[in-house]
């Protein structure tokens, strides 16, 4: 099935744009996140999402993030009870959680909601995503069968 996404168009200093989209988060939260096909994972703000996500134990696992920041980052694992973005509705959605207040800090000058995360390559690839710039859309290919991500709980 393909679902077409609206995509926002954050114009940056003129001639760059960043791509927002829509996202509801157990239903009752609104926020955005940003379309970022440079970033192989996709990460989600710990202080946007931390008291409405259920945190799972894991084995910590590193993250190199040197486009978002230096290093390595501390982040934790959580399972979102539902994410919808746009007409894709995700349920028991396991999300790596990262402080992104850096991120929501460049951004103020640019649009004054909060990000509450990054849609990485991960995501983008899983449903063959395509950018249609002309429409300001986000088109997903929705496999008929839900992919199941495999969660590694701390024994």
């Amino acid at each position: 099935m393909i679902i077409k996404i609206p995509i926002k168009n954050l114009d940056i200093e003129g001639d760059g744009c960043h791509l927002l989209v829509k996202a509801a988060f157990n239903s009752k939260h609104k926020g955005f996140l940003i379309i970022d096909t440079g970033a192989s994972k996709s990460v989600f703000d710990m202080k946007q999402l931390e008291n409405i996500i259920e945190i799972i134990p894991h084995e910590p696992e590193t993250i190199k993030s040197s486009g978002i920041s230096q290093g390595f980052l501390e982040n934790k694992m959580g399972l979102l009870k539902k994410i919808k973005i746009g007409e894709l509705t995700l349920t028991d959605y396991p999300v790596v959680l990262l402080d992104l207040s850096h991120i929501n800090k460049l951004y103020e000058d640019f649009f004054n909601k909060p990000i509450w995360g990054l849609l990485g390559g991960d995501f983008l690839k899983q449903y063959q995503a395509k950018i249609n710039y002309k429409n300001n859309s986000l088109i997903l290919d929705i496999p008929k069968h839900p992919i199941k991500k495999n969660l590694r709980r701390k024994k």
